[in-house]
């Protein structure tokens, strides 16, 4: 289906891994070609761990000294490879946490392959040719990556952990006791955020209702980003981020650290667990500090509780808000929003600016609504403004319309302004940076 390299640096190292996507029998299959390490290349690498250990070596004086005499190349370049891989990359999954297209790296029995998702193919898990070769040496390997993140505690007493990679990267994992063998789960957040146009490239969401979020957005509305899980929310919410003014002052507020923002006024909060109330901080105790910060914008990586009644309290002071939320439809969200436990009075919702609906379909992922709280005899209710097609109806819009009023401006020269910069942009590749091989 395709094939493409991926740079894998470790340490001045550059090495470049082929990968193979196939799809056969109705399951697609993600094949990383390493550098075969034959029993030359095993006694090798011994060697060079104990010359590190017994003589206190650095690693770097180990390999000098152990593959000075090593006349074949190949074998050189199996041991390079596979020592850097184990000792300062990720192990067996050191090229998947390289490959920039790859979203999630899963481990559910160690007695199968590695699974992943593709940003290419999202929704879908692809078998790779990465597996562990005992149960103890996949609880090893959950035990060495806990090492690496904050926090670090896993034990029997407490047989999980989550943590944050040095690379930004979520981990999730258990060493056992409470699932069946060790498992993991790492998402991957790429280094800097997706481009709104490379969203609009991928056919994520028309020109137009990129533009009608832009607009929104920088006008401090309150926009709600709301769909099932992997369906691209905190990507989007991370694209309409990155247009807002580089002088805003801006505060995210997170459990764990997936926004990414190219902002220089920007400030970020994490919540923290507790045993106790005292030492719980969660997100409403957040947003309230944040609103004494006296930001542009606050953002709120996912709303699940009563953080919600906050929010819409610094959207009615002027502050803009952006947020995600799990709901697949307009109904369902009116449920959630006003049913325990976030009990939220349904004229409040009016404060909302807009909810954008987005899914995974066919393997990729769309956004397939957008709509607008308004009155309607007494009663609430969601409008879209998007037509059959995609792109937005600014006739239908009542915010565009309220916009236009308070700050005085042309609604269709702002959106067409905005839509056909998007336009020129998303013309534009996309590419992951090529790296030549270095020593």
């Amino acid at each position: 289906m395709s094939n493409y390299t991926v740079p894998v640096r470790l340490e001045g190292f550059v090495f470049r891994v082929p990968v193979s996507i196939v799809n056969k029998e109705d399951a697609y299959y993600y094949l990383v070609k390493e550098p075969r390490c034959d029993n030359q290349c095993t006694n090798l690498k011994a060697k060079i761990i104990d010359s590190m250990r017994q003589r206190n070596q650095s690693l770097q004086d180990a390999i000098n000294e152990v593959l000075s005499n090593v006349g074949d190349k190949q074998v050189v370049e199996a041991v390079l490879y596979h020592i850097m891989r184990d000792l300062r990359g990720y192990g067996p999954i050191t090229v998947p946490l390289f490959d920039p297209d790859i979203e999630e790296v899963e481990l559910n029995n160690w007695s199968h392959p590695i699974t992943v998702v593709h940003r290419d193919l999202p929704g879908i898990r692809l078998i790779t040719n990465i597996r562990f070769n005992s149960e103890v040496e996949a609880k090893d390997f959950i035990m060495s990556m806990s090492k690496r993140g904050l926090p670090r505690s896993v034990s029997l007493l407490k047989p999980y952990i989550e943590t944050i990679l040095p690379e930004g990267h979520r981990f999730t994992g258990t060493i056992g006791e409470i699932t069946i063998g060790p498992t993991f789960s790492i998402r991957k957040f790429p280094p800097k955020p997706m481009a709104l146009e490379e969203l609009v490239s991928r056919e994520m969401l028309s020109p137009s209702a990129a533009a009608y979020l832009w607009l929104m957005a920088e006008f401090r509305g309150f926009i709600m980003i709301s769909g099932p899980m992997s369906s691209g929310k905190t990507t989007l919410l991370g694209a309409i981020v990155s247009k807002l003014p580089m002088y805003a002052k801006i505060i995210t507020i997170e459990d764990t650290p997936e926004i990414r923002i190219p902002h220089p006024h920007w400030v970020r909060m994490f919540t923290r667990d507790g045993d106790d109330d005292k030492s719980r901080i969660e997100m409403f105790d957040l947003i309230k500090l944040a609103v004494r910060y006296r930001p542009d914008y606050i953002i709120v990586g996912e709303v699940r509780g009563e953080e919600v009644h906050a929010m819409l309290q610094a959207s009615a002071l002027g502050h803009g808000m952006l947020t995600t939320f799990h709901a697949s439809t307009p109904e369902e969200l009116m449920v959630r929003l006003t049913s325990p436990p976030l009990n939220v009075n349904a004229g409040n919702l009016q404060l909302i600016s807009t909810v954008v609906f987005t899914t995974i379909r066919n393997g990729k992922r769309l956004v397939t609504d957008i709509v607008e709280p308004a009155m309607n005899n007494g009663n609430l209710e969601f409008k879209s403004i998007l037509t059959s097609t995609g792109e937005v109806d600014i006739g239908k819009s009542q915010r565009l319309k309220i916009l236009s009023k308070t700050y005085g401006i042309n609604i269709m020269d702002e959106i067409k302004k905005r839509e056909k910069l998007l336009k020129n942009h998303a013309n534009t590749e996309y590419e992951v940076e090529e790296i030549t091989t270095e020593e």
